[in-house]
């Protein structure tokens, strides 16, 4: 039997249901048929045009990313714009898109657990919980021994492929209660400070909640959004790997090499001289 791509999106579903995702979020087919017959899978964070042509390349019929290419209705196909265009070349390929959005961010074992487990968090728990047990936006747990905000950082560096981080906090005060929320989770700051979390791991953090850390002796860490998300499309392939073997189908599952949207750049780029105005 060779699956479709309803069958294969079913397998995520059931990893990450639909009911999690929030109600401003559009998960699930982008464009394509899910009728389809399923070749070759391939994941990524973000949709883009280096996705579409790698598709193309691996022969890939089917795309699973965590950002949905659609946000918002599409008043024209005129495809001068990028998305239009983006999402024509999907529909000319044959290739159905697919986005685990909020879904994933909220289930057990998604984009917050998998960070989490990374730093050596285990059996955390939502810092914001769901109706589901064991769901939620954000995570929040206990190391096993309290440790410097300076190793901690350290670890993040290890879990995540960012070349570096910004952070508020002194690097030899103690952490040991971890709040996180992959991706873009400021506004959950408050909830981390209920929870009297000695450290909140995020991304695009605003500037007023960094001095609002340092006034009250904690730290903010803000990792990127690409970088604190990234992890998971290596647990989606894992999960989809174990499904397709138990089910015996003969599909490759590939995951494509992205890179952030944004680079760091550094002083050391300019070789010690002040970049020109």
């Amino acid at each position: 039997m060779t699956p479709s791509a309803f069958d294969i999106w079913q397998i995520i579903l059931e990893w990450a249901p639909i009911e999690l995702a929030e109600s401003w979020d559009n998960c699930g087919l982008q464009v394509g048929d899910p009728g389809d017959k399923v070749r070759g899978i391939l994941l990524a964070l973000d949709p883009s045009e280096d996705l579409l042509q790698d598709a193309v390349q691996k022969g890939a019929n089917m795309v699973i990313t965590h950002h949905p290419l659609i946000f918002k209705p599409i008043l024209s196909l005129d495809i001068s714009y990028s998305k239009t265009r983006l999402l024509a070349g999907f529909l000319h390929s044959g290739i159905n898109l697919y986005a685990a959005h909020t879904n994933l961010d909220s289930a057990a074992g998604g984009v917050s657990d998998v960070l989490m487990k990374k730093l050596g968090i285990l059996n955390a728990q939502p810092l914001v919980s769901n109706t589901k047990a064991g769901t939620g936006l954000g995570r929040i747990g206990l190391l096993q021994k309290a440790i410097t905000m300076k190793e901690m950082v350290q670890r993040i560096l290890d879990a995540t492929s960012a070349p570096g981080i910004w952070a508020a906090g002194r690097p030899e005060m103690l952490v040991q209660k971890v709040a996180l929320c992959s991706g873009s989770g400021s506004d959950l700051w408050p909830v981390a400070v209920q929870h009297d979390a000695d450290i909140f791991i995020s991304a695009e953090i605003k500037h007023h909640i960094a001095r609002e850390a340092q006034a009250m002796g904690k730290a903010v860490v803000d990792a990127g959004h690409f970088f604190t998300e990234h992890p998971v499309i290596e647990e989606m392939g894992n999960v989809l790997k174990k499904a397709v073997q138990e089910r015996a189908w003969d599909i490759a599952i590939h995951i494509h090499r992205e890179s952030p949207p944004v680079e760091l750049y550094t002083r050391s780029l300019y070789q010690g001289k002040e970049p020109s105005a």
